[in-house]
């Protein structure tokens, strides 16, 4: 099943209120490299998140099973294990 993740869950710029959904301690910036860690099957495309409307950012969609929360978790614990 397809998931989507939308990159303001990952930028510790934005408030949990805007839409963050990880700690402020998140490394953003290699968020692609920890999913291709991961070896799951995305897709990338650019849109307008919708609490933020007026900027545009990746909308992410990552062929997976469970929970989008769960895969929220994995990608945040796996961010301190890739080098």
């Amino acid at each position: 099943m397809k998931k989507i993740l939308w990159e303001t869950y990952f930028d510790t710029t934005v408030t949990r209120k805007m839409g963050r959904r990880v700690k402020k301690n998140f490394q953003t910036q290699r968020l692609m490299e920890i999913i291709n860690a991961m070896n799951l099957s995305y897709s990338v495309t650019e849109a307008k998140y919708p609490k933020i409307p007026w900027k545009t950012v990746k909308k992410i969609e990552v062929e997976w099973e469970g929970s989008k929360e769960e895969l929220i978790k994995k990608i945040e614990s796996s961010s301190s294990s890739v080098s």
